[in-house]
């Protein structure tokens, strides 16, 4: 005979078990999580990048040069944003001038002000018949490879301009080094795998 006033309920081992369950689950998702967000911005600057090098391009086949990074005086132009305002007016080669998406953390937070907001770029060509010391171009022979270069931080936050060495995801989603993209060949002799696609 069923006793009525008998209560049902867990015993301390099953909740233990579903708390570990939880646990376990929660350990495995978190970490996924925050690499979902690494893989995002990773994919936003490849996507950034790819555009700006199309309208790199476009502004080329109409100018006969690319946007200048050093002005008539010898001076760097900056912001370095101002370096793609070419490319947005008066024809739109690229809507905007985007931001490089690791030079952010928490929303509206800069994760280092030294850092600049946008996209490191380069012409070399143009850098080719101005950097010089006494006569002599003072370039290393990655940059006299091809006629541009983009720059993003990558994961680390910190953009060397591309000088040390490129982001490799196989590295790790948060392994150092930038996100870099290197425009078409110039007539200089260099390294093939110093020259973009």
């Amino acid at each position: 005979m069923n006793n009525p006033k008998r209560m049902w309920g867990f015993t301390l081992i099953e909740l233990l078990i579903v708390v570990a369950i939880i646990g376990i689950l929660a350990a495995i998702a978190v970490p996924n999580f925050l690499n979902a967000q690494v893989r995002a911005k990773v994919a936003n600057a490849y996507g950034d990048m790819q555009a700006l090098s199309t309208a790199l391009e476009m502004y080329q086949l109409d100018n006969n040069h690319y946007p200048y990074w050093i002005k008539s005086d010898g001076t760097n132009v900056n912001p370095l944003t101002a370096r793609f305002y070419p490319l947005t007016t008066p024809i739109a080669y690229i809507a905007s001038v985007p931001q490089d998406p690791f030079i952010y953390g928490p929303p509206g937070m800069r994760i280092d002000d030294t850092q600049n907001v946008a996209y490191i770029t380069y012409d070399y060509v143009e850098s080719r018949g101005t950097i010089r010391v006494a006569g002599v171009t003072i370039l290393p022979p990655s940059r006299r490879c091809a006629e541009w270069r983009l720059s993003s931080a990558g994961p680390d936050g910190t953009n060397t301009y591309g000088n040390v060495w490129s982001y490799d995801a196989s590295n790790g989603l948060r392994s150092f080094g930038d996100i870099v993209r290197v425009g078409p060949r110039i007539s200089f002799p260099c390294d093939d795998s110093l020259v973009g696609k």
